[in-house]
């Protein structure tokens, strides 16, 4: 008989446990397989205009002044913008290769779950996912996410909509 494999949970789905979001766990791994991640995961039943990303952005070249905005897999940030609508004078990316220091992942694996509980940074959504009831972000591992109901992550992280693309 088959031995059932119980796959450990992250510590972002253990934080969605403390704060009792259900979530279904799904395998995504968009940056090994691209545009086919997003087939498949149509085929698991969740729509691909549905998966974030999570992207860590710096403002005014303040190293300890960063904001996070989740949108889309499928579409792009224009940074001139979203500086803008959150009233800084300048967004731009922050380096990834010091992600694990700033939020405490490695890129691929950045989510505002543990990123807004973990280190405060203000999480902005892209108000085009409002067309969606759940959506999924990163469970914290790469290739792992957590497809939830959207109002349950955005009320978690205390969450805004702004537009991030015209």
């Amino acid at each position: 008989m088959a031995k059932k494999v119980k796959i450990k949970k992250t510590n972002d789905e253990r934080i969605l446990d403390q704060h009792k979001v259900p979530y279904e766990e799904y395998q995504f791994n968009w940056i090994e397989k691209g545009a086919s991640a997003l087939t498949e995961a149509e085929a698991a039943g969740v729509p691909a205009g549905s998966i974030l990303k999570t992207i860590v952005l710096q403002a005014n070249g303040d190293p300890k002044d960063y904001v996070v905005v989740c949108l889309p897999l499928e579409h792009s940030i224009d940074l001139k913008l979203v500086a803008h609508e959150l009233g800084k004078k300048q967004l731009h990316l922050a380096d990834n290769k010091n992600l694990i220091n700033i939020t405490g992942y490695v890129h691929g694996e950045n989510t505002p779950i543990g990123i807004n509980i973990r280190k405060g940074f203000p999480i902005y959504f892209d108000e085009r996912i409002q067309a969606f009831d759940k959506i999924a972000v990163s469970a914290g591992k790469i290739g792992r996410s957590v497809y939830l109901k959207r109002d349950d992550l955005v009320n978690l992280v205390k969450g805004q909509y702004i537009q991030v693309e015209k």
